[in-house]
């Protein structure tokens, strides 16, 4: 029964109120939604971001690992050449990197991180 007379009042003051009076309530009711729209979308901001940088997380996971496999491969042809630890890498040894890396962005982009 409240909730009726509170509209009803509420409808009767709108009735009795001044062109000025009601164009304030209305810049109120708008300031008020703008508001709302603004801190709803500083929360959608947040979660997206959060999303994104557990994404790139997995992204700079799993590049590491690629990574750290192509290092043990030239690490094991090294040794097998017998390059000694402070020598530049033979011409055989970079065409290997340079196909190990190739490989490597073909099976990132196949799992969608390249």
């Amino acid at each position: 029964m409240e909730t009726i007379v509170a509209v009803a009042v509420a409808v009767d003051e709108k009735k009795m109120m001044s062109a000025a009076q009601r164009g304030a309530a209305l810049k109120r009711e708008k300031n008020a939604a703008a508001a709302a729209a603004r801190a709803a979308g500083k929360v959608a901001a947040a979660a997206r971001r959060a999303t994104q940088e557990q994404e790139q997380a997995v992204r700079r996971d799993v590049i590491a690992e690629e990574t750290a496999l192509i290092d043990r491969r030239v690490a094991a042809a090294r040794v097998a050449l017998g390059v000694a630890p402070g020598d530049p890498n033979p011409s055989s040894i970079c065409l290997m990197i340079e196909m190990l890396t190739a490989e490597m962005r073909i099976r990132l982009s196949e799992k969608g991180f390249w």
